[in-house]
C-alpha cells in the first residue's frame, strides 16, 4: 500500500506523524511524507523520502481554532499536493490537522483520508477546525482518553510516542544520577527562569537544564547541582528522571506523560491545554511565571499523590494500541476505498 503523510510547516507536529510512519513503513508499506519545500530537511532526517509542495514564501495561514501556528492550506499547496497525489496515487493519506490540503488530495484522487489529531489541537469540534476535515474516514487521536475533551467525534486511539529527531547520548547519561534528576526543558520563559533557577538551589535536586547559556538572566547563580545541555533525546534523559519542569509545550507534556512523571508548567495557568488538562487530573503542577518556589519544586519530587497520578496516566497509555497495532485498521480503511 501507498501511504503519503502530509505535515505542516512544524517540527513538533512532523515528528508526531513520525512514529506512525515507521510502522507502516515496517509493516511493508511504500511511505512518503510531503510538506512544504522548506520543510525538507527536516523530513529526510526522519528517515523518510519528502515531498515538497506548494511554493516558497510565507508559510499558510494560522488556524487558531487548531492551536495556532501554520496550516498547510494555501492553494499552491493543494495544487501542487494534488498534482503529486495524481501522480504517485496513494491509496492512503494521513494528513496532520494543520495539514488540511491532505484532505483535499484524498479527495482529489479518491484515497482513503486519515486525519491524526495531535495533543497540540485544541478540541473545538468534531471536525477540528478546517472545513477540509469533512472529508475524512477516521481519525486517530494520540491524547489518552482521560485527558480528551468531548468535541462529538469518536476517534481511534494511538500510543503516543516520544519522537524528537537525531541526536547523541552525552556521557552524563550513561551513569545513574546520584539524587533525584528534573528535566528543566527548553520551552520554560525566559522571564521564569531566574525564579526558577533560584528556587532549584534550595533544592536536593540535580537540575539538567535544555539551555544555551546565554537564556541564563545576568546574575543568576546556576544551583551547585545544575547541567546544561542543548540537546538530548527526551525518550533517553526522561526514564531517568524523577520530575519535569516545562513551559506547557505538548512535546514536553507529552514524553514526560509516556515516563509517568509529575509535571511543573511555567506559563498560561488560564489555558486550556494538556498542561491544563494534566494539572486538573492531579498529575501536575500549573504555574505563571515569577510563582515557581523551592517547595513547589520539593513537592515536585517528593509528592506521592502526584507521582501516583502520573503513574495512573502512563499506564492509560500503554494501554492505547501502538503505531504498529494501528496498522491493520488503516489497511482496512484503505481497502474500503
Amino acid at each position: 500500500m501507498r501511504v503519503l503523510l502530509v505535515a505542516p510547516p512544524s517540527d513538533a507536529r512532523l515528528h508526531s506523524l513520525v512514529p506512525l510512519g515507521w510502522a507502516l513503513r515496517t509493516g511493508g508499506h511504500e511511505v512518503q511524507i510531503a510538506g512544504k519545500a522548506a520543510c525538507t530537511e527536516a523530513i529526510t532526517m526522519t528517515g523518510f523520502v519528502a515531498v515538497p509542495v506548494g511554493v516558497d514564501g510565507p508559510p499558510g495561514p494560522s488556524s487558531p481554532a487548531d492551536g495556532g501556528g501554520p496550516e498547510l492550506s494555501a492553494p499552491s499547496d493543494v495544487e501542487s499536493l494534488v498534482a503529486y497525489a495524481s501522480a504517485w496515487r496513494p491509496e492512503l493519506i494521513v494528513w496532520d490537522t494543520m495539514a488540511p490540503a491532505g484532505a483535499e488530495a484524498a479527495r482529489a484522487v479518491g484515497a482513503a483520508s486519515v486525519r491524526l489529531k495531535g495533543p497540540h489541537d485544541r478540541r473545538t469540534g468534531p471536525t477540528g477546525g478546517s472545513g477540509a476535515a469533512a472529508y475524512c474516514h477516521a481519525t486517530l487521536d494520540c491524547l489518552p482518553p482521560s485527558l480528551r475533551e468531548p468535541d462529538g467525534s469518536d476517534p481511534l486511539g494511538v500510543r503516543y510516542v516520544p519522537y524528537g529527531g537525531s541526536a547523541v547520548l552525552p556521557p552524563w547519561l550513561r551513569r545513574k544520577p546520584r539524587r533525584r534528576r528534573v528535566h528543566l526543558a527548553a520551552g520554560v520563559p525566559d522571564a521564569a527562569l531566574a525564579g526558577v533557577l533560584g528556587a532549584a538551589g534550595g533544592v536536593d535536586v540535580e537540575m539538567v537544564c535544555e539551555l544555551e547559556e546565554g537564556r541564563i538572566p545576568a546574575g543568576t547563580v546556576l544551583p551547585a547541582h545544575a547541567r546544561l545541555f542543548d540537546s538530548v533525546p527526551l525518550h533517553a534523559l526522561l526514564p531517568s528522571c524523577t520530575a519535569v519542569v516545562h513551559g506547557g509545550g505538548t512535546p514536553d507534556v507529552m514524553a514526560a506523560l509516556v515516563d509517568g512523571l509529575p509535571q511543573l508548567a511555567v506559563g498560561d495557568t488560564g489555558g486550556t491545554g494538556p498542561a491544563a488538562r494534566l494539572a486538573e487530573r492531579g498529575a501536575g503542577l500549573l504555574v505563571a511565571p515569577g510563582e515557581v518556589t523551592a517547595a513547589m519544586l520539593e513537592r515536585l519530587v517528593g509528592d506521592p499523590e502526584l507521582a501516583t497520578r502520573a503513574t495512573e496516566l502512563r499506564e492509560e497509555i500503554t494501554a492505547m494500541p501502538s503505531p504498529r497495532e494501528i496498522v491493520p485498521e488503516l489497511v482496512t480503511i484503505a481497502a474500503r476505498r
